[in-house]
């Protein structure tokens, strides 16, 4: 099979994100892989779609990493292809985020045609910003407001009796994510506010009881949680002694976690939206059974799975993108 990767940079990988791990995971397995960034596409006259991408062959993570670093590009039409797993992430690579808007408008052409497409574009550009967890049944996530009016997020503050998550509509990383008290200073939450709205519309949302120890990052393939030899892939994200947020690359640690029946209950909810926009690879974020942020752009967490669990998560995602094409 011929599967192309599309990447933020494809210079950027390191061996640890989910998307070398799957792109390892499909050398492996024998396929033909094309690795290129939301800047190197070109729609030709012919129709065709054209992508500025490295062929990697390297099968370890270090020396893949290398290859696509160093490797020579050159151009590939993607109607050629039988998948395309865009791998994009807009919200940490703000200075292209034209360029990530266009891309996804340029394959949707490609999925109109023969090639199969993992996320769906249209679906990743219905979900651009964290408002895809408006789509979550209110009793599965927590009391949201989406706004750009400051004196409603402190009326939001007002109305609860413990402190309120507030952070931007688009970003990634736990970059910019905040914790208002009630009874924190008003001049500290104003500015706070302020911060947060200068990049646009702010989420604000009720803190969930038992978010102070983490949330769980919970992988699911086709509607359904990641299985694989009795372990589902999902890890708590414990945050440090200092820090509320669980984000590992915010400080947090990755622990092994059973999942739980109201997670699974809370993803089959969820399943039937998930078909319905195309968003097959997916990562669930919960706490107590709450659903906090659905992560549709490079969904991460499988390199702590496999490490916690031994067991090779990526492949099994490989395998199921398979299928559906």
């Amino acid at each position: 099979m011929r599967i192309a990767f599309l990447v933020n940079d494809r210079r950027e990988p390191s061996a640890e994100q989910t998307t070398t791990l799957l792109i390892r995971a499909a050398l492996r397995r024998g396929h033909e892989v094309l690795v290129s960034g939301v800047g190197d596409l070109s729609q030709v006259e012919d129709g065709r779609l054209l992508a500025q991408g490295c062929t990697p062959s390297e099968h370890e993570s270090a020396a893949l990493v290398r290859q696509l670093s160093s490797g020579k590009a050159s151009p590939r039409s993607l109607d050629d292809y039988d998948l395309c797993i865009v791998r994009t992430n807009p919200g940490r690579d703000e200075l292209r985020r034209a360029e990530h808007i266009a891309a996804l408008r340029l394959l949707e052409s490609l999925e109109e045609g023969q090639v199969r497409v993992i996320n769906s574009p249209r679906g990743l550009s219905r979900a651009f910003t964290k408002l895809s967890l408006l789509d979550v049944p209110s009793s599965l996530r927590p009391r949201t407001l989406v706004t750009r009016d400051p004196a409603a997020i402190e009326r939001f503050l007002e109305q609860e009796s413990a402190r309120i998550i507030i952070k931007p509509l688009d970003g990634t990383r736990g970059r910019d994510v905040f914790a208002l008290e009630p009874g924190a200073s008003r001049e500290n939450a104003k500015q706070i506010i302020d911060v947060v709205l200068r990049q646009g519309y702010a989420m604000v949302q009720e803190f969930v009881p038992g978010a102070e120890r983490g949330d769980v990052r919970v992988t699911v393939v086709g509607g359904e949680i990641l299985d694989l030899d009795g372990r589902a892939a999902a890890v708590a994200r414990v945050p440090s002694q200092n820090d509320f947020r669980s984000n590992l690359h915010a400080g947090g640690t990755a622990q092994a976690v059973e999942v739980s029946a109201s997670m699974r209950e809370a993803v089959a909810q969820i399943a039937p939206y998930l078909e319905r926009e195309g968003l097959v690879h997916v990562g669930v974020d919960f706490v107590d059974g709450k659903i906090l942020e659905l992560n549709v752009f490079s969904p991460g967490g499988l390199y702590p799975s496999e490490r916690l669990y031994a067991r090779n998560f990526s492949a099994a995602v490989i395998e199921a993108f398979e299928r559906s094409v």
